[in-house]
């Protein structure tokens, strides 16, 4: 397993990407509407400066392609924006002023926003999207969102770019332009982009000064200035805006959020479901005993959900898993049986199978996989099965990958998104991301004719027919969601969310003297 291979995992993990709430493949309708210049010149005449915390990695830079924190997709967000992203209100268009597909979905239109520049001034063009594009395609990282286009047979005028597929991709939008698609000159990304803010000075130990684009395609920013503030977990984060060091926290914990909201000058947001981090005990199917089916189904009937919810996450930011993603999206099979404990079951199969221990890896490269860990020790004890929890560095985690692959079971997390985005990284036979190792010839076909066919009933009964398998079969023991948790100083309104990442495209700040 390669380092990057890891990059591959945490640029679609760490900020990790949400779903379309809606199938059709086309989208025509702004990420955010441009407001009246008195509007806007208000705004910003009120707004004050922001400070953010995030995590950082020492190899963090501005490609897209090296990507490996939190802390870095927010930077890239900023930096170089997106064709379109995904919001809880579905596809929202932000460069492009229209993506619209052919019949069958094998050619991709996409038709950029009149006048749109790049921080130095220079045009956006159709050849930028190709390049940008091509060059997020050769990386691990991406190549599962954009190997699928054919660049030779590619064509780009002035501000339009048709993209030719390899094979039809339906949900291209959903699963690809909508997840991150950054646009940067020539497809370098060195800095210079056409989003929300331009970097004035930092690097990845220091943090980030990004001062507001006066030439980004909805205006100015209310917000003139944002900090990118290095904080290595939630904790840290929670007790620098209690502090006053930060003016916003987010990706954090429940224990964190309790701290925070007995605190009359902070503000936190209703949890959602939307961009929830999914929470997960990798069941490693490579190697034993989770090769084996039936020691999959112990493990999975082994944990008491409703418990390690309510202790790990708290019952008003939780949601018990059933070993699937996409929880509150349209396609996920809220009528498929949960898994609940059964542990004389679970205690008979290990033992009939001769399992007495295994090892899990564990990192809080999400705020609580460590705790969630130890809690399943406590677990397994019950059923007979002594487990021996190993930590690494969240901030290395993902270059450990090799080491991470040789273990029985390891901690991770998913984006909660549209189960067809997730299921092709999670149970795809060719996916590099596929970190259980399940698949099955039947998942490769029914994943296939969803991902290929235009007639939405087709396509969802197809989804269902996956991750019914994976429900039944598969590796991933999914055992909770955690819903969205941010807090900020008071005076923080319009941030809109896409992938866990807060934009502050329409936002203002105006926090109390």
């Amino acid at each position: 397993m390669t380092k990057k291979f890891g990059r591959a995992l945490a640029a679609l993990g760490a900020s990790l990407a949400l779903a379309l709430t809606s199938c059709s493949g086309t989208a025509n309708k702004p990420a955010a509407e441009t407001t009246g210049a008195s509007e806007s010149a208000a705004a910003q005449a009120e707004s004050s400066p922001i400070r953010m915390g995030a995590m950082f990695a020492p190899t963090d830079t501005f490609d897209p392609n090296v990507a490996t924190t939190p802390g870095s997709m927010l930077l890239l967000f900023y930096l170089y924006d997106s064709l379109a992203y995904v919001t809880e209100d579905g596809a929202q268009l932000s460069l492009a002023k229209s993506i619209e597909p052919n019949a069958d979905a094998t050619e991709w239109t996409i038709t950029l926003r009149d006048n749109l520049a790049f921080f130095d001034g220079t045009a956006v063009t159709g050849q930028d999207v190709i390049d940008s594009l091509k060059h997020l395609s050769e990386s691990q990282n991406f190549a599962a969102m954009y190997g699928v286009v054919d660049y030779g047979a590619s064509t780009a005028t002035e501000n339009t770019a048709t993209l030719k597929l390899k094979a039809p991709k339906s949900d291209f939008l959903e699963s690809s332009l909508g997840m991150m698609s950054p646009i940067a000159p020539k497809g370098k990304f060195d800095g210079v982009g056409a989003g929300t803010y331009k970097v004035t000075e930092g690097d990845s130990s220091t943090g980030y000064t990004m001062a507001a684009n006066e030439k980004y395609w909805s205006g100015k920013p209310a917000i003139p200035t944002v900090t990118l503030v290095p904080v290595a977990d939630s904790e840290a984060q929670a007790k620098a805006l209690q502090s006053g060091e930060i003016d916003y926290a987010w990706g954090l914990d429940m224990a964190s959020m309790r701290t925070l909201s007995a605190n009359k000058d902070i503000v936190i947001p209703e949890p959602s479901l939307e961009s929830a981090t999914v929470k997960e005990l990798v069941l490693n199917t490579r190697v034993a005993p989770f090769n084996d089916p039936e020691v999959r189904q112990a493990a999975k009937l082994t944990l008491d959900r409703d418990k390690m919810v309510k202790t790990l996450i708290g019952e008003e930011a939780g949601e018990v898993g059933n070993d699937m993603s996409g929880k509150g999206y349209v396609t996920y099979p809220e009528d498929l049986a949960q898994t609940t404990a059964d542990k004389d079951k679970a205690r008979e199969i290990f033992a009939r199978k001769g399992v007495t221990s295994f090892n899990i890896i564990a990192s809080d490269i999400v705020p609580g996989q460590t705790a969630a860990a130890e809690l399943m020790v406590q677990e397994f004890a019950e059923v007979g099965v002594t487990v021996t929890v190993e930590t690494l560095d969240a901030q290395t985690f993902f270059a450990q990958m090799e080491k991470v692959y040789q273990a029985p079971a390891f901690t991770f997390y998913w984006i909660n998104r549209l189960p067809i985005s997730n299921l092709q990284s999670q149970v795809s036979a060719e996916s590099p991301y596929n970190v259980s190792g399940y698949s099955s010839p039947e998942i490769s076909a029914a994943l296939q004719t969803a991902m290929t066919s235009t007639d939405a009933k087709i396509q969802e009964e197809n989804v269902q027919k996956v991750l019914k398998d994976q429900h039944d079969n598969g590796g991933d023991l999914i055992w909770g969601y955690q819903k969205q948790l941010s807090a900020s100083r008071a005076g923080l309104n319009g941030v809109v969310t896409t992938q866990s990442v807060p934009l502050l495209a329409n936002a203002t700040f105006t926090p109390a003297k």
